[in-house]
């Protein structure tokens, strides 16, 4: 008895460092959240505007080229879905009689990163195609006007749109090439045309610099593909431990006399409950956020636990610990609202415990959802 109490302690410290050294199934279409303070982006780019508004006396649409400049900043809120708010102008050449005036566009523009949507989401990628729309207002000061009073200045409501391709270069700095089209009122040039409105074209090139206390998301952990895996092991350990009761049942056979086989037992286990407890931790695991044990595995595990300290005659502690998203006071409840809940199944299954305490955000693991957890361990 006292050997299968060892080789069970020893293979229940190979699954600890087993799980330390595991790589973590995630899935790649599904992640983790960030807080507002993560993914915020600022960018400028530079390039032309062509104006297609009014064209007279045959000229080239191209003799409405002008300077462009872009400054923006925005947020994304997931790897697929974003938004900015952009300045957008510098000067334009109305049609071929008026001079460059100048020119701008103040607008807010919802993102959709399509490798990301279509593709999942990969920290890594290079390339990412990123279309947008938005709505703004633009203005031009009037021609050959040098005052910027409000009887110089003429502005409309503008629809915005286009497609941005980011190429991704270190970490927080990305370069930018985007085309972008905005469509204006009629006669926003200074003469009507035919078409209903005015096109302004722009095309630039330009650099990204993302900061925030993430750049990145976390890919979700994939719990069924870790049951799987954390399934198989423990289906190795119970092999070897029938092989073990095989192996003891095998010699138990070989005892000719039940009467002294019996008395020797007796004198192994006075022995056995002389010896001081060893302290086995273990584990258990919660999902983001949660406080519900909802793995059947897990269940099993507490419960044999309970089992192992009830016969043993030892009492337990529990303490819960939270991962380092969220506020400091709600991964202190969230870590104790885990250690009660395994404390509950304990007292359930007739084991005695002694402390339940939550000890909120811990690092120890890399890997976030490892640090989601209660640990029972024997009470002091």
């Amino acid at each position: 008895m006292i050997s299968l109490a060892l080789a069970s302690f020893a293979m229940f410290s190979t699954a600890q460092e087993f799980v330390s050294e595991v790589v973590v199934p995630t899935k790649p279409n599904s992640v983790v959240t960030n807080t507002f303070g993560a993914n915020w982006f600022v960018g400028v780019n530079g390039g032309v505007n062509l104006y297609q508004g009014v064209v007279t006396n045959g000229e080239s649409i191209f003799e409405h080229l002008s300077p462009a400049l872009d400054v923006y900043v925005g947020k994304w809120h997931t790897p697929g879905f974003g938004w900015r708010v952009a300045y957008r102008g510098l000067n334009i050449q109305t049609f071929k009689e008026a001079n460059h005036v100048a020119f701008m566009n103040f607008h807010f523009d919802a993102m959709f990163n399509l490798c990301n949507l279509i593709g999942g989401y990969k920290a890594d990628r290079v390339w990412n195609v990123i279309p947008y729309v938005g709505v703004g207002w633009a203005g031009r000061k009037a021609m050959d006007n040098e005052t910027w009073d409000h009887e110089s200045f003429t502005g409309t409501l503008s629809a915005n749109y286009g497609i941005l391709q980011s190429f991704r270069v270190a970490k927080r700095w990305a370069i930018n090439l985007e085309l972008a089209g905005s469509l204006l009122r009629n006669g926003f040039s200074g003469k009507f045309g035919e078409q209903g409105h005015d096109n302004m074209w722009t095309a630039t090139v330009g650099l990204t610099f993302n900061f925030g206390k993430d750049v990145v998301w976390e890919n979700t952990p994939d719990v069924e593909a870790l049951q799987a895996l954390y399934g198989g092991m423990i289906d190795g350990l119970q092999a070897q431990l029938d092989d073990a009761l095989a192996a003891n049942k095998a010699k138990q056979n070989q005892i000719k006399v039940v009467e002294e086989a019996n008395k020797a037992l007796q004198a192994e286990i006075v022995v056995l409950k002389e010896v001081k407890p060893i302290s086995v931790s273990e584990s258990i695991f919660f999902d983001f956020g949660s406080s519900k044990i909802v793995s059947k595995k897990e269940l099993m595990n507490i419960k044999a636990y309970a089992e192992a300290a009830k016969a043993a005659g030892v009492a337990v502690k529990v303490v819960g610990f939270a991962d380092v998203a969220g506020a400091s006071e709600y991964n202190v409840k969230l870590s104790q609202a885990r250690a009660e809940a395994v404390a509950k199944v304990l007292r359930e299954n007739g084991a005695e415990v002694k402390t339940v305490v939550g000890y909120g955000e811990s690092e120890e693991y890399k890997e976030r959802f490892l640090n989601r957890r209660a640990v029972i361990t024997v009470a002091e």
